[in-house]
């Protein structure tokens, strides 16, 4: 993947009931930056079930291992 690139980054855990903030999720994002196994995204849509209060709305950035992403079509 390149450098803004559009990707699919996986969040949240199966162990959390379905229906529920922080059960797992797709949230869109642009790949912006990389280092070792993490890549930097920032999110391209808000993620109102993210539980934590880290990277939840548009236009933030934050670090994921990179089995969290893969890439999508435009």
């Amino acid at each position: 993947m390149k450098f803004g690139s559009k990707v699919w980054l996986i969040r949240g855990s199966y162990f959390i009931p379905p229906g529920t903030p922080g059960y797992r999720r797709i949230v869109r994002g642009t790949l912006i930056g990389a280092r070792k196994n993490h890549v930097r995204v920032r999110l391209d849509q808000d993620d109102p079930s993210a539980t934590i209060g880290y990277c939840l709305r548009k236009g933030d950035i934050g670090w994921w291992g990179k089995s969290a992403v893969s890439p999508r079509e435009s």
